[in-house]
């Protein structure tokens, strides 16, 4: 007699809460192209201190749930070692450190993925003239998921480290150089 397979009925429930937005600016001076790799060009990038954000769109005090408090500051170091792949997908290993408006650190680490459409590792390790993604006008963006972890040993932000996160959003270029990573994070609740 052999047991007949119990199909799933229906989708798991999740909800995403809505943590915070940031938008980080990219040191292109600091841009390291590392070379051809198996699979594609390795890079290093690393973030602006003074022009990358963290804010809370709904600007309310307080999130759903034990008084937590929104997340807003700066971001106060950040480094993406990249590969951007042959198969024109970029894979990134992202850390962040957060300095909160009040005081919190709160250190993120994520992997990122998004495409960066038909020939763009190319066009963007070697491109020139007509062939560059992106104009200070026009950036070319780059659609990106992430997903987020979160580590603090502040008691008022401790609650983060025990979720897991989601991102969505954006990497702009111009001239083919990473300019801003645009992104809203959310909990898996």
């Amino acid at each position: 007699m052999s047991a007949t397979p119990i199909q799933k009925r229906g989708f798991l429930d999740w909800n995403l809460l809505y943590l915070f937005s940031f938008d980080i600016e990219v040191d292109v001076n600091e841009e390291q192209k590392l070379g051809r790799f198996p699979g594609g060009v390795r890079m290093n990038v690393f973030s602006r201190k003074d022009l990358s954000w963290v804010y809370h769109v709904n600007r309310e005090a307080v999130l759903p749930g034990a008084g937590r408090p929104t997340i807003s500051g700066r971001v106060e170091w950040g480094g993406d070692q990249a590969l951007l792949g042959d198969d024109d997908v970029g894979w990134c290993n992202i850390r962040l450190t957060i300095h909160t408006d009040d005081a919190a650190i709160i250190h993120l680490r994520y992997k990122l993925v998004g495409f960066l459409g038909p020939g763009g590792t190319e066009r963007i390790v070697s491109a020139t003239g007509k062939d560059r993604y992106g104009t200070e006008e026009r950036p070319y963006e780059i659609p990106i998921v992430t997903s987020p972890r979160f580590e603090t040993a502040d008691p008022t932000y401790a609650w983060l480290n025990d979720l897991q996160g989601i991102g969505f959003g954006r990497v702009q270029t111009i001239r083919s150089k990473f300019r801003r990573n645009t992104q809203d994070v959310y909990a898996l609740t």
